[in-house]
């Protein structure tokens, strides 16, 4: 199978799936419509407009220790990296404040303080 036909195939299977989740909602009552669930129980879709929120719930959440969440709009996944970054290790260990990530490390203030001495 050459990369062609697999990118081809791949396309018609996301449009198929769009259309399988588009298919789920309109068949419920209007009321009943929520725009966002799984395909087959599988792949998650979501049709609702992006929210900030939910940019930050899918790529940056650490309250979730999966690394592939529903993606934020259309079908399929997203990938939280906070998660990720974790998994390998690189993440750090409890919570920082955003004033003690933006102050400059104490190695980092005495450099700047060490720097200006010699000048």
């Amino acid at each position: 199978m050459d990369s062609e036909c697999i990118r081809k195939t791949a396309i018609v299977t996301a449009f198929t799936v769009a259309l399988i989740a588009m298919c789920q909602e309109l068949e419920r009552p209007p009321e009943e419509r929520k725009w966002h669930g799984k395909v087959g129980g599988f792949i998650p879709y979501e049709f609702r407009p992006p929210t900030i929120e939910r940019v930050k719930e899918a790529y940056w959440n650490p309250y979730e220790t999966r690394m592939l969440t529903p993606s934020i709009f259309g079908i399929g996944w997203a990938i939280n990296f906070y998660a990720l970054l974790e998994n390998l290790g690189l993440a750090w260990q409890g919570d920082v404040s955003e004033e003690s990530f933006l102050m400059p490390s104490e190695s980092i203030k005495e450099v700047l303080t060490n720097g200006q001495q010699e000048v």
